[in-house]
């Protein structure tokens, strides 16, 4: 039994685990993602995108804040709490969980030919309602895993259900294109089973978990927080999500159906997957997984807001150091990156899909200030930046009736985040001692922007200057002129073979981000100190 659920030696163990088993469900997931791209044709594709968009909302709809509960106040019962009390408080929030799932299924399953007519999708009526088995294993099982699993430390069980959801989701698919064709429905069938045997680990080894510390004594005089007051965290955070589900990526799916059609909504499905499976997995979203639990035990013990801006801002700069190269690659790379790994699809995409991975620095940083917030029991200031970022929607109104295209939701989702970024970290400045380390953000921006430059220079110089057209290229007094010779300089390659071609750009933008990060040092000593300690290796030298 471990009485020392948060210790620096369990956030070691449980970061093993956690990269052992993102790194292979993130190779698995995007497998699927591009078998299934293969596999369905554009429209089954388009309506399954849209689907998944609508689990995605459902499921934040119906949450009513508990994750936030889970995630601030089972750290306290775990370090605090008798057995019997961990026990309980884990069944009352998994109870909850499932009884608004189970409604909000059956409810669905009434209204769902009204829902699809504005997104011109009734004669998907019966796929969308099958689906609705998916939304009600597959988001009870993301509840274990997300909001007690993950706040208990156990990152190996948690993983290995992963793992094992998409492993057989991945084998049932293979069975399916073996027989013949595969169908919409045959997915949704396969990603049943998949989350059937996921729930089952992930419910078999909280079970184990909990009858192992079922003696567990707790602390002498230590109460267990109110329900009320548990409640009033978690309906300012479901206010605070369901205004952003009206702005939401699954809201601009919908939107994009609506007014672009069906190619559209696969293409921007598609990028938006992509743009998912990163920001998934970047520090930030470990922060959320595995660190967050450590920062809500530190600052409930010690109450030491200095320390929490030491462990956020370390975890906001690593987010921003992971995430810069892979934006100067898809910046560089462009259309040949996602012709490729679509398979031809989708071509002429890759600036889609470098604007969409902008969107990723404020959303990043999002995720961390939100955690702040919440630790410090300000949580009512995201619920006015919530409200802020709000604009998003009739910005993406704007652009998409002017004729924008697939860029009015790409423009509109960096504006509202970054919106909501600005109005949180002037708040919490106001009304706290926590600081962010801006500087510091914007020495590793400042570096990705100057590897994207010279990688265009680098490009032009190898092309040679002239087969860009001089008119083109000296036009920068206007605006379609800027955009054409930029499309074209991303459009040139370097070798004629094109995972060549991708593997040279990518080792030129990881090796040039780390030098020029070497002479910008966005990291301050102590924490390049602590980093190196962390993995007992002189990596961080910059």
């Amino acid at each position: 039994m471990n009485d020392k659920p948060y210790s620096s030696a369990s956030i070691k163990r449980g970061a093993a685990q956690f990269l052992i088993g993102k790194l292979i469900a993130a190779l698995l997931n995007l497998t699927i993602i591009f078998w299934l791209l293969r596999l369905l044709v554009v429209e089954d594709y388009a309506v399954y995108v849209t689907l998944l968009a609508g689990m995605e909302f459902t499921l934040t709809i119906t949450a009513l804040g508990l994750p936030w509960v889970a995630a601030r106040y089972l750290p306290e019962f775990r370090m605090h709490a008798s057995g019997i009390q961990l026990k309980n408080f884990i069944l009352q929030i998994l109870a909850r969980v499932s009884m608004l799932l189970i409604v909000s299924s059956l409810l669905l399953f009434v209204v769902m030919p009204w829902l699809l007519v504005p997104i011109k999708l009734t004669q998907h009526t019966d796929v969308a309602r099958l689906y609705l088995i998916v939304l009600l294993i597959s988001g009870l099982a993301r509840h274990v895993q997300d909001s007690v699993l993950g706040p208990l430390m156990l990152q190996g069980l948690t993983q290995i259900s992963v793992v094992l959801r998409n492993s057989s989701l991945l084998l049932l698919l293979g069975v399916a294109a073996i027989k013949g064709e595969v169908h919409l429905n045959q997915v949704v069938l396969a990603e049943s089973v998949a989350s059937t045997l996921s729930l089952i680990v992930a419910l078999f080894g909280l079970n184990h978990y909990l009858r192992e510390h079922v003696d567990l004594s707790g602390r002498e005089g230590w109460q267990p927080p109110s329900w009320h007051n548990m409640w009033r965290l978690g309906s300012r955070m479901y206010v605070t999500e369901f205004i952003r589900m009206i702005y939401s990526q699954q809201v601009m799916v919908f939107m994009i159906q609506r007014f672009l059609g069906v190619e559209s909504t696969a293409l921007f499905g598609f990028l938006l997957n992509l743009y998912e499976q990163i920001c998934r997995y970047l520090p930030a979203t470990l922060l959320l997984s595995l660190v967050r639990s450590k920062l809500v035990a530190s600052y409930v013990a010690k109450g030491s807001i200095d320390d929490l801006a030491r462990d956020a801002n370390l975890t906001g700069k690593l987010n921003m150091f992971v995430l810069m190269p892979i934006l100067m690659f898809v910046w560089l790379a462009g259309d040949g990156l996602v012709s490729t790994i679509s398979a031809g699809k989708f071509i002429y995409a890759g600036f889609l899909l470098a604007g969409l991975l902008l969107g990723a620095i404020p959303l990043s940083q999002r995720l961390i200030l939100e955690t702040v917030a919440v630790i410090i029991e300000k949580s009512h200031l995201i619920v006015w930046g919530t409200i802020v970022a709000a604009l998003t929607i009739p910005i993406a109104y704007g652009l998409l009736i002017s004729g924008a295209g697939l860029w009015s939701p790409i423009i509109a989702m960096i504006v509202g985040q970054s919106l909501f970024n600005i109005t949180l970290v002037i708040a919490i400045r106001l009304s706290s001692r926590y600081r962010q380390d801006a500087f510091g953000i914007l020495k590793i921006v400042a570096a990705a922007c100057i590897g994207i430059l010279c990688g265009f220079l680098l490009k032009i110089a190898y092309a040679g200057l002239f087969q860009l057209r001089v008119d083109g290229f000296i036009g920068f007094l206007q605006v379609d002129q800027i955009i054409t010779t930029i499309l074209r300089i991303q459009q040139i390659e370097l070798f004629s073979d094109v995972w060549l071609n991708l593997a040279a750009i990518a080792t030129f933008s990881l090796s040039f981000f780390l030098l020029v990060s070497y002479f910008f040092k966005p990291f301050q000593p102590k924490e390049r100190m602590r980093l190196n300690r962390i993995l007992k290796r002189n990596i961080f030298i910059w």
